[in-house]
């Protein structure tokens, strides 16, 4: 089985989430795609995540599509959270 793993890194606003949701989507993942405007997009869950209408902390999901296992890396594009963006691709490089 190919294991991949990536992630979506980019300034604010650039439309990761929304990228994120159709990407999860497409793969059967999610039965709907959630908005960050709606305040229903899949990874971004936190309270304050859905208030603010951006990606506060990193996170993954791990999912199979087309025989391959798929690693997804969720990545704030804010600079106010660069931290969260650092420690999460920190971690898989040194995996």
């Amino acid at each position: 089985m190919k294991k991949v793993t990536f992630a979506i890194l980019a300034h604010v606003d650039a439309g990761k989430t929304t990228l994120s949701e159709a990407m999860l989507f497409h793969a059967g993942v999610i039965k709907k795609m959630g908005r960050v405007d709606k305040e229903d997009s899949f990874l971004d869950y936190d309270i304050q995540e859905r208030k603010r209408g951006i990606t506060i902390f990193s996170k993954e999901i791990s999912f199979m599509y087309r025989e391959s296992q798929m690693t997804f890396l969720d990545t704030p594009g804010h600079n106010d959270f660069s931290c969260e963006e650092f420690l999460i691709l920190n971690a898989y490089k040194t995996t």
